[in-house]
């Protein structure tokens, strides 16, 4: 069998290249902190933190995988903001079919149906952004725009640091 569940996990980095590590997820955020806070609110700069989070931790860094991420994270945070519209719009038949979509959106993600939106960041963001103190106080728009670029950035800084990393290590073989 040759898939995702029977891999092997990687190796730990020995403490002087994890020590590496760190520094580059420190200068990472630092600068997502300074460009993001720049173009965006601090209650939606945690949207392209979350999405660094994600694409580390569940997607490995495979740049491959980063679009199914985006669009899984604006699918979540969609999902959250159309229980506040609609409990706004139309009260509480607007909240029963707000949960019920909700409900309807876990269920494709469970079944594995349209993957590329329904998926772990999708999950992830709607957890996150159905919170009730996030639905209170952010600006959806916001937290989506702020997501998408700053898994942008990430995603770049990752890659250049992969690009440098391969010209700097001498080959294989």
């Amino acid at each position: 069998m040759n898939d995702a569940s029977s891999a092997a996990p990687a190796a730990a980095p020995s403490p002087v290249v994890g020590l590496g590590i760190v520094a580059i997820v420190v200068v990472a955020v630092i600068g997502w902190a300074i460009i993001g806070s720049k173009l965006f609110s601090d209650v939606t700069l945690f949207g392209g933190f979350l999405l660094l989070w994600h694409y580390a931790n569940i997607e490995q860094l495979d740049i491959k995988r980063l679009p199914a991420a985006l669009l899984g994270a604006l699918v979540g945070i969609a999902l959250a903001w159309q229980v506040v519209y609609l409990t706004q719009a139309i009260g509480g038949t607007g909240t029963l079919i707000g949960l019920l979509i909700m409900v309807a959106a876990i269920y494709l993600q469970v079944i594995n149906v349209l993957p590329l939106f329904f998926n772990a960041a999708a999950m992830l963001y709607l957890t996150v952004a159905a919170a009730p103190l996030i639905q209170l106080k952010v600006d959806f728009v916001q937290l989506g725009l702020a997501t998408v670029v700053g898994g942008i950035f990430f995603a770049a800084f990752i890659e250049a640091v992969k690009w440098i990393a391969g010209r700097l290590m001498p080959q294989a073989g």
